[in-house]
């Protein structure tokens, strides 16, 4: 059986976010018209817009130095380790067996009735030994349930949405996550990507702490 989880970890997820690595500004922010009004940067760069051409948060500086903030992901680290499939603690690749890629997830009420078949996640992927890890440190591991995934499918983002007012940028934290393809998509800023499980097994936990 797992070990129980400790109240503070011994090592730190490599999504996560670290109270010195600072985000972009409000006032690095525009409206271009290519031609359908859309949020950008003044100035942009390569990476700040994913495939699908939606805008993307920038971190300032990812120094891993800091604080580590284990509530939270930086937006970059867990975009890198969703669209590669690494694994969230360690950056290396995800666990894969002829089941599919390892996930440790739990049921949400948002979830469909179906679940795990055909739920959302914005939690990357782990390798077998940090997924031991996880279940052994992390304070919500009493709800992890053991996945393997044969297609975890691109769905979309979630982020914050912003309007332009005459008194400046407003935001609004409360939009819910967002399919690739909404037209909603021209005025958010990304912050994480989110997969749908598809084609899922439930596996055993045990089997997976002592793969």
């Amino acid at each position: 059986m797992p070990k129980k989880a400790i109240t503070q970890p011994t090592v730190t997820p490599f999504v996560v976010a670290y109270d010195d690595e600072q985000g972009g500004l409000e006032a690095d922010l525009t409206i271009a018209y290519t031609p359908t009004p859309r949020l950008a940067y003044k100035v942009m760069q390569a990476d700040d817009r994913d495939r699908a051409g939606v805008l993307w948060a920038r971190v300032e500086r990812a120094s891993r130095k800091g604080k580590p903030i284990f509530a939270a992901m930086n937006p970059e680290r867990q975009r890198e380790c969703m669209y590669e499939l690494l694994c969230q603690v360690c950056g290396e690749p995800a666990g894969r067996n002829r089941d599919g890629w390892l996930f440790l997830d739990w049921r949400m009420p948002q979830d469909p009735p179906t679940w795990p078949e055909g739920s959302l996640t914005h939690m990357p992927p782990l390798c077998e030994r940090d997924a031991r890890l996880a279940v052994e440190q992390c304070p919500h591991a009493g709800r992890f349930i053991p996945l393997r995934v044969k297609l975890p499918r691109l769905w979309g983002i979630s982020g914050t949405r912003y309007q332009w007012t005459d008194s400046g940028w407003r935001r609004d934290s409360s939009i819910p996550w967002l399919k690739y393809g909404d037209e909603r998509l021209n005025a958010v800023l990304a912050s994480q990507l989110v997969r749908e499980l598809r084609k899922v097994t439930v596996v055993d936990l045990d089997e997976v702490m002592t793969s």
